[in-house]
C-alpha cells in the first residue's frame, strides 16, 4: 500500500475510529475494518503476530515466492495454534458475527472465504489479503513501520534499544491506564471503550508533555544546560532507524559514564 492511501486512511478513518470499508472483488461485498479497542488490546497483542511472519527468512525458494496468504493456507494453517491466532485477529478486526475457511480456487491460489450464517458470502485474495493486514497493523499501532531491515541491521537495533531502556521500567497497559485516568479523569470503562490506538498517543503525548514541562523548569536554572525545547506536538516524530544518528553520540554518552 502506497503512503498516499495510508494517508488517506489516516485523515478519514484513524482520525476518527471510524470502521474502513473494504470491497472485496468476490461478490463484491463490502468488510469493514474496526479498530481495536483498550479492552480487547491483550487479545489482539497476544495474536497480532501471525499477520507479521517474516517468510522471506525461511531458507526455501518455494516459500520465498509465495504470496503471505499462500504461505498461511499451505504452511503455517496446519498448526491449530495457529488457526486460532488468525480467526481472534480476523474476528476483533472484521466482526464477530463471521466465521472463516481456507481454500484454493481452480488456478491453485489460496483464498481466504468469509462465512456467515453458515454461508459462504465472499472471499479474500492474496493481494487484498496484504491490504488488509497493512491496514488492521497501521490503525492499531501509530508506530507500525515495516520497512525492510537485514538481520545485521536488526541484531544492532536490539543491541542499541536494549541498552538505552536497560534501567528503565515498562508499564503494564494496567499502570498506563490507570495513569491515563488520573491525568484525564476519564472513568476505567471510558478508557476501555478508546480504540488502543486513540488511547496510546494520548498516553504518548502526557508523558512528553510532563517531561517537557520538567525540562523547562530545569532550564530556568542556570545550574543546567538544557537544549532548545520543542513543545511535544511540534516536535518531529520518532522513527525506529532514528538510532543510527543517535547510536554513537549515546555510546559516547555511555562510555563517559563508564569512566566516571
Amino acid at each position: 500500500m502506497d503512503s498516499k492511501k495510508l494517508d488517506y486512511y489516516t485523515r478519514y478513518y484513524f482520525c476518527n475510529d471510524a470502521p474502513i470499508p473494504f470491497k472485496l472483488k468476490y461478490n463484491d461485498y463490502i468488510l469493514y475494518i474496526k479498530p481495536i479497542t483498550v479492552e480487547m488490546f491483550a487479545f489482539y497483542h497476544d495474536n497480532v503476530g501471525i499477520l507479521q511472519i517474516d517468510k522471506n527468512r525461511e531458507n526455501s525458494v518455494e516459500i520465498i515466492s509465495m504470496s503471505y496468504l499462500q504461505y498461511l493456507v499451505d504452511i503455517v494453517m496446519k498448526y491449530e495454534e495457529y488457526q486460532r491466532m488468525l480467526v481472534a485477529i480476523l474476528k476483533l478486526s472484521l466482526g464477530d458475527d463471521y466465521t472463516f475457511n481456507m481454500g484454493h480456487d481452480d488456478r491453485g491460489k489460496a483464498y481466504l472465504g468469509i462465512v456467515k450464517n453458515d454461508e459462504t458470502i465472499s472471499r479474500i485474495s492474496a493481494k487484498e489479503f496484504d491490504r488488509i493486514s497493512y491496514i488492521i497493523l497501521n490503525y492499531n499501532d501509530p508506530n507500525f513501520d515495516n520497512r525492510y531491515i537485514s538481520e545485521d541491521m536488526r541484531k544492532a537495533m536490539e543491541d542499541y534499544y536494549n541498552l538505552k531502556f536497560k534501567n528503565q521500567y515498562i508499564p503494564t497497559l494496567e499502570e498506563k491506564k490507570t495513569f491515563m485516568s488520573f491525568k484525564s479523569g476519564l472513568t476505567l470503562k471510558e478508557i476501555n471503550e478508546m480504540s488502543y490506538r486513540h488511547f496510546d498517543m494520548m498516553y504518548n503525548q502526557c508523558i512528553s508533555n510532563d517531561m517537557f514541562f520538567s525540562q523547562r523548569i530545569l532550564q530556568a536554572s542556570e545550574k543546567y544546560k538544557v537544549d532548545d525545547l520543542v513543545y511535544p506536538l511540534f516536535k518531529k516524530k520518532d522513527s525506529r532507524f532514528d538510532f543510527l544518528q543517535n547510536a554513537q553520540n549515546f555510546e559516547n554518552k555511555v562510555s563517559k559514564a563508564a569512566q566516571g
